[in-house]
């Protein structure tokens, strides 16, 4: 079969240079002496002027070669680990010793070199096989696919408050644990069907790339894709979980940029600008709100303490990074292939496999001493519970592998369905920086939409033989 391939978007060697010169700087500048708090600034800025500047070269060989999923891991990772250190911290002084946050710091640096090198690891190859190949999809399947996403993502929802659409938008202003549709830690038979809310992760990159392509749909069409792209924002930021909403506004991104005909430094400051603020915007407030509720939120005024706060902070990943660093193996075991047997076994419904794992044997809230919460390690704490530094190395090379060999693949994929697919490894790479458990859910998104285009193309309203492949 004859492929029509693009222009590949690689990596700058000299990009990646610079990123290794600042982490060594960084690294080495690690000064024990120092609080918490200024360990970290020192480390934050170091790297941010690094992967700044490594993003200047890589635009040099055209803006288009900024579209990669290696930079999305990148970005994704140190937004999650260390830009809030950019601002004042007084609070984690409180939280660690010094000497358990330079050890949390030096595995963090190890991570996100390990991604930089990795990326530019190809042994991969990118051509797609005849069963992912998608050069033959039309571009008016888009809006249809749309229509089937927003559908299945929100019917669980719908029949939980027997199709009452206020109630919905009663219970996203409420506590996010107290929503009818919520599913209990086990799960049952129900969560089959709430299980299909993983295709509203495909609703951000279709409405970039309908977005992109309007003059090809009409205009009600175009009406109605943004006001459900619209409340599937609000429905991210109601829940209260950061990184959901950050993968929306990846994930759009990824379609909207993947799909520009022209780019530009207009067409592409402008709504990366305005959806880098409204992150912050969001970061400052979801966690305010996301027990209590947006309505009494704003009802007790409590965002007013929240506008006033003069620091930023995202969720001190790196406070759980150091405690875990600190307690493996000093204190417990390293879990080894446990964690990755755990996480890969998410996806699949208890009531389809009744003896699931429930959990790990020690658990992240266990080790940081959390009662009555979760918390967030990154894939970097992760990846130390199973192995220690070798494995954060280890995993983050494996990462920038497969960031770069999916971005290697948009140079084969020209219709509008074939580049959503790809889009949504721009939500998978950003939400796999918070959790390697969100890996092998955020890819069944993308396994669905094959299965949807090869198995079941009249589902897609495709009839006949002319848009199957030939061997």
């Amino acid at each position: 079969m004859r492929y029509f391939k693009k222009t590949v978007a690689q990596p700058a060697q000299a990009g990646t240079g610079i990123i290794i010169a600042g982490l060594c700087v960084a690294y080495t500048n690690i000064n024990t002496n120092l609080t918490p708090s200024e360990m970290a600034s020192q480390v934050a800025i170091a790297t941010g002027v690094a992967l700044a500047l490594s993003v200047w070269f890589d635009s040099r060989k055209g803006l288009q070669n900024l579209f990669r999923v290696d930079i999305v891991c990148l970005i994704s990772l140190y937004y999650l680990t260390l830009v809030e250190f950019l601002f004042p911290q007084e609070d984690f002084n409180t939280l660690l010793t010094s000497e358990q946050t330079a050890q949390g710091l030096y595995v963090t640096l190890m991570g996100i070199g390990g991604i930089a090198l990795g990326r530019h690891i190809n042994f991969l190859k990118p051509e797609p096989k005849l069963w992912s190949y998608l050069g033959n999809l039309p571009d008016k399947v888009l809006f249809r696919l749309f229509i089937i996403s927003t559908v299945l993502a929100y019917i669980y929802i719908l029949m939980a408050v027997d199709f009452n659409v206020l109630k919905v938008f009663e219970a996203w202003l409420g506590p996010r644990f107290a929503v009818p549709w919520a599913r209990g830690r086990l799960g049952d038979w129900r969560a089959l069907l709430s299980e299909l809310k993983l295709f509203s992760y495909v609703i951000p990159p279709l409405a970039g790339i309908i977005w992109n392509r309007r003059q090809s749909f009409r205009s009600w069409q175009i009406f109605l894709v943004m006001v459900i792209f619209a409340i599937t924002l609000f429905e991210g930021f109601a829940g209260g979980t950061r990184n959901v909403l950050g993968s929306y506004f990846a994930a759009f991104l990824g379609g909207y940029f993947l799909t520009l005909k022209r780019p530009n430094l207009f067409n592409l400051a402008i709504p990366t600008a305005i959806l880098g603020y409204a992150m912050m915007f969001a970061t400052r407030h979801m966690l305010g709100f996301r027990n209590m509720g947006i309505r009494r939120y704003l009802e007790t005024g409590a965002y007013a303490v929240e506008q006033a706060k003069e620091s930023f902070a995202v969720d001190y990943n790196l406070n759980a990074i150091s405690i875990i660093v600190d307690a493996f193996p000093q204190k417990f075991d390293f879990l080894g292939f446990e964690l990755l047997y755990v996480f890969a076994s998410k996806p699949i419904p208890r009531a389809l496999w009744p003896g699931k794992p429930e959990g790990l044997s020690i658990s992240i809230e266990e080790v940081t001493s959390a009662a009555g919460w979760t918390v967030s390690t990154t894939y970097i704490g992760e990846a130390y519970m199973m192995g220690g530094a070798i494995t954060v190395i280890l995993m983050s090379i494996s990462i920038g592998m497969l960031a770069s060999w999916w971005t290697r693949t948009a140079a084969f994929q020209h219709t509008g369905y074939g580049v959503v697919i790809n889009a949504l490894g721009f939500f998978t790479g950003a939400l796999s920086m918070r959790s390697i458990a969100f890996f092998t859910t955020s890819i069944l998104p993308i396994l669905a939409l094959i299965f949807f285009a090869k198995v079941m193309p009249f589902f897609l309203g495709i009839k006949g033989s002319r848009y199957h492949l030939s061997r």
